[in-house]
């Protein structure tokens, strides 16, 4: 029998609802659903007054769709080097730039590894600078006492691909200031919702909210055992391992011979494959950068991921997972 559909009116309140549990200051109090979350950032950015000729900051190793919607709406990336602990923005950099020189800044979560966000939050807030917090791979995710996507001027969140919560494609954006809301409506009432989810989409959705957190003490036991039980993949991940309450949509760990070893995971039937392509060669002509961009560097041409289906392996399956892992040699 097919699941009747639900109003995305729910869907909006219960995500507001779960991103505000336990939170005491500042809750999230608006929540506008979007077609995906890579139009949440470019809608992000217009809320945010951000147009043509502004500087955004952004990490030199993101999510493509990040970069191209800072150049849809006119606005210029400034690149900037990861965080040589994790895979986001290294807080360290933006204390390198100018107030004046830039409108906004773009932070990811990347891999079930929080931002540096009390850092960057105090950043922005001392250079008057907005920021849109990209928590697309971790939704609910607990990060410094609030929830991955209440931290920033505006937080998004992706229903799409194999998301952690997918509905094949759909977005959020929250935020707690109502002159935010209040653009973000202007943006998308035309009077009806040029960019929707659909009652199908909300009702895939609200099951697998419900089941969020139990798939996420799965994937991070899986996590444990791998990083105790396979020491190559433990080296390899220099240290960086999501902590136990994340929401962990890939296991990240760099390898220099990354082509050959994606190719033995393959072949023993490991959803594994390489990260995003860092933006250290990008053109000037494109966008800014700072610095040489060393950490991106690293991180494009090593990373490897495994994917949040395999971590959620369990029992026999979990089992032939550690061993198929343990007979990985490399070279």
């Amino acid at each position: 029998m097919l699941r009747p559909a639900v109003s995305p009116d729910v869907l909006r309140e219960v995500v507001l609802m779960a991103m505000n549990e336990e939170v005491a200051a500042e809750p999230a109090s608006h929540c506008r659903l979007v077609s995906s979350g890579s139009l949440g950032v470019e809608l992000g950015l217009r809320a945010l007054n951000v147009g043509s000729g502004d500087r955004v900051a952004v990490c030199g190793y993101d999510y493509p769709g990040n970069l191209r919607a800072i150049e849809s709406i006119g606005a210029r990336p400034l690149l900037i080097d990861a965080d040589p602990t994790g895979y986001s923005l290294d807080p360290d950099q933006l204390n390198k730039l100018n107030p004046a020189d830039i409108k906004a800044v773009v932070v990811s979560h990347l891999y079930g590894i929080p931002a540096d966000v009390e850092a960057i939050g105090r950043i922005c807030k001392q250079n008057n600078w907005q920021w849109i917090e990209d928590a697309c791979q971790t939704p609910l995710m607990p990060i410094s006492g609030r929830f991955a996507g209440s931290h920033g001027s505006l937080g998004i969140l992706s229903f799409g691909g194999s998301k952690p919560l997918t509905a094949g494609n759909g977005g959020a954006i929250v935020t707690s200031d109502v002159r935010i809301a209040s653009k973000l409506n202007a943006l998308l009432d035309r009077p009806s919702d040029a960019a929707p989810v659909s009652p199908l989409q909300a009702a895939a959705l609200l099951p697998q909210l419900c089941r969020l957190h139990l798939c996420n003490l799965q994937r991070a036991q899986t996590i444990a055992r791998l990083a105790d039980e396979v020491s190559w993949l433990s080296d390899s991940m220099l240290g960086v391992c999501p902590p136990p309450d994340a929401t962990c949509y890939k296991l990240a760990f760099l390898s220099h011979c990354r082509d050959s070893l994606l190719a033995e995971l393959h072949e023993a039937g490991i959803p594994a494959g390489d990260g995003f392509r860092s933006m250290h060669r990008s053109s000037r002509r494109r966008c800014d950068r700072i610095g040489e961009l060393r950490r991106c560097e690293q991180l494009g041409e090593q990373v490897c991921l495994i994917d949040h289906r395999a971590l959620l392996a369990n029992n026999a399956a979990q089992d032939q997972l550690v061993q198929c892992l343990q007979r990985i040699r490399l070279t």
